[in-house]
């Protein structure tokens, strides 16, 4: 079951705790290496053990949520209408999706692809802003698969030959890209 929510339940957010403590490492930097969801700064910073910092920002958002037999199995976590500014060129207000994890043994189903879904029927006509790492093929693809586009490349942003890359998907905000050029 693939659900759209603005609060978390104490259980909910020890689950989301858990697959952010576990895969901490799987994301580049580690999310440990970081202050929030939202920093612009992505290198230079050293892991501390367990991302409470990236955590506590975090539960501050809205959550689409996987639940398979009342536990979360996977979300996505996203900021409203947020304003996004990046490297000068990006400036666009949007749903900004900060975070997905999927747990280990469920990845690869497809829950990646509904909760991208249910957000895009959860709020509609919205134009949809995430970041990944340039590494990341199994997202990038998915993203592309999905209609984001890719709206801007900081190259070296999070080590020698790991770019960071911006994805924006939205007919206001092609319109809008339209219209500058």
């Amino acid at each position: 079951m693939i659900i759209a929510v603005n609060r978390l339940s104490k259980r909910q957010k020890k689950d989301i705790w858990a697959l952010v403590s576990d895969s901490d490492h799987e994301f580049v930097p580690p999310l440990s290496a970081r202050k929030g969801t939202t920093q612009a700064q992505l290198t230079g910073e050293e892991a501390k053990g367990v991302p409470v910092e990236y955590f506590e920002a975090l539960t501050r958002q809205s959550f689409i949520l996987c639940i398979k037999g009342f536990r979360v199995v996977g979300f996505m976590s996203y900021i409203k209408d947020h304003k996004l500014e990046a490297g000068g060129s990006l400036n666009v207000i949007c749903d900004y999706i900060s975070t997905i994890i999927v747990k280990k043994e469920y990845r690869k189903r497809g829950f990646t692809t509904g909760m991208y879904e249910k957000l895009f029927r959860y709020r509609p006509g919205k134009t949809y802003a995430t970041r990944t790492w340039s590494l990341n093929h199994a997202h990038l693809s998915l993203l592309n698969k999905l209609g984001f586009k890719l709206a801007l490349r900081i190259e070296n942003d999070r080590g020698a030959g790991i770019d960071t890359v911006y994805y924006v998907r939205g007919d206001s905000y092609a319109a809008e890209k339209d219209e500058l050029s």
